[in-house]
């Protein structure tokens, strides 16, 4: 079975409000300022309250929590809505992460160690800044502070992907929005509320131990090897890969993992900002697409099952064996001519 979770370039969040450039030339320090952005919460310790908002094709999913952050890697979410939410938390350890069910009283624990990997998230920034430019953008007050906005624009196809507005001060990013090639938001995250503070004590970031929970294994994700080839040798079968990638992607990095006995080969690629995964197993098991609505689609001898859910797009067919499943943010046609593209 393939697990087809949504992967994130650089954990910035976005969306755009459709204004136009500044017309001020970029800054020399535009690409210092959004790497600082990166950096931003590695040292500073901050509570506030946040709204995400998700936008799909035909309906919205937001969710409003309350956060305290303690520099480098200790984070602890509230949740106020929606009402499925409402009195859950989570806590964020470097890596492992502890996701707290209050109406079922359960825990889960899962690890991420991406989150973890300063190497990995220079590696991406220096590919984002070689495919897209970072321009200055008229500011605006988030939360109460002063901000710098910035762009983030495609050299290749001259669209708006990302718009970030960053604290003046501090460098924290308070708002982060995207959108779609076709300029539809996808994406907002904001704060609404924001206090910088040392003041934390170590207790509120101490792995929950509530009477009463029972303990569950979430997923486990190991940092991802760029060494593609000693990772499709692990994945044990012949493993094909897509002869053409859309402007400016690259292959970033694999793994391979066992769902339920079932070996999968998982391949990342990002041109910095978007991501395409394909993952492929060899024993029959085919992608769960039962809670979502699909389309056939027939491309060289091939029929196709595709997705759509806002933003995000799958393809999944199976050859000879093998079951295949494309997921990103691309078009339903660079999907199929990726998809056209992949050898064994």
């Amino acid at each position: 079975m393939f697990h087809a979770s949504k992967t994130f370039a650089l954990g910035l969040g976005l969306l755009v409000l459709g204004a136009a450039p500044s017309d001020q030339p970029p800054g020399p320090d535009a690409d210092g300022l959004l790497h600082l952005s990166m950096l931003a919460p590695t040292r500073l310790s901050y509570v506030g309250r946040l709204e995400s908002v998700q936008f799909g094709g035909s309906k919205s999913e937001a969710t409003i929590y309350r956060i305290e952050h303690r520099a480098p890697n200790l984070t602890r979410r509230w949740y106020l809505a929606p009402q499925s939410l409402f009195g859950d938390w989570s806590l964020t350890r470097g890596s492992t992460a502890y996701n707290v069910d209050v109406k079922r009283k359960r825990i889960y624990v899962s690890t991420n160690k991406v989150l973890d990997d300063q190497v990995a998230l220079d590696d991406n920034f220096g590919l984002l800044t070689s495919n897209y430019r970072v321009l200055p953008a008229p500011p605006q007050t988030v939360a109460g502070r002063v901000t710098i906005a910035l762009l983030l624009i495609n050299k290749y196809t001259g669209q708006i992907a990302m718009r970030l507005w960053i604290d003046k001060e501090t460098k924290l990013v308070l708002q982060k929005e995207s959108y779609s090639s076709n300029g539809a938001v996808t994406r907002q995250l904001r704060f609404d509320e924001i206090r910088y503070t040392a003041d934390l004590p170590a207790p509120v970031f101490q792995p929950p131990n509530l009477p009463g929970f029972t303990m569950g294994k979430g997923a486990t994700h190991h940092a991802p090897s760029n060494d593609l080839l000693s990772v499709v040798k692990a994945a044990g079968f012949s493993a094909g890969f897509p002869k053409y990638l859309p402007d400016g992607f690259l292959p970033v990095a694999g793994d391979v993992s066992d769902i339920k006995s079932i070996r999968n080969l998982h391949l990342l690629y990002s041109d910095g900002i978007r991501t395409l995964s394909l993952y492929e197993n060899a024993l029959g098991a085919a992608v769960d697409l039962s809670r979502f609505r699909t389309q056939q689609v027939h491309f060289q001898d091939y029929t196709g099952d595709f997705v759509q859910d806002g933003s995000t797009t799958l393809l999944a067919w199976h050859d000879e064996g093998l079951h295949f499943a494309l997921v990103g943010e691309l078009s339903r046609a660079e999907l199929v001519k990726i998809a056209s593209s992949v050898a064994k």
